[in-house]
Parts: C-alpha cells; sequence; structure tokens
C-alpha cells in the first residue's frame, strides 16, 4: 500500500517507528504493523534487511538511469 511504502522510505532514511509515527500522524504501533506487512510481502525478518533491499534497487535503478 502507499502507506507502507511511505513506512519503508522512513525506515531505509533510518527513522525509528516513533519518528515514523510523528511523520505520518499515526501511533508507533500502527507502524509496527506497517512494517510486519512489508517485511512478509518483502520476505525479510528485520527492518535492516527490509532497508537494505530497499537502497540496493535504487542503486540499480540509478545505475539503468544513468546508461
Amino acid at each position: 500500500t502507499l502507506r507502507e511504502a511511505e513506512v519503508l522510505y522512513w525506515v531505509a532514511k533510518g527513522k525509528t517507528n516513533r519518528d515514523i509515527g510523528d511523520i505520518l500522524g499515526s501511533s508507533p504501533a500502527t507502524v509496527k504493523k506497517h512494517l510486519e506487512r512489508v517485511y512478509v510481502k518483502l520476505g525479510v525478518e528485520t527492518r535492516t534487511a527490509a532497508a537494505g533491499l530497499v537502497m540496493g534497487r535504487l542503486r540499480q535503478l540509478n545505475l539503468a538511469a544513468a546508461r
């Protein structure tokens, strides 16, 4: 969902659940639920792994755009 993508964006930026909740106007518990769904969709178990996938994909896109 769009909200899950927003949460994942902020995770990749290094924000905590509390920070993300403040930014998006949600509770940290709601952010945690969004992250749990993101982990399942990405096939990962940690926020570090999720952020790593995002950063890796961004690098791929940047390399492809530079060609």
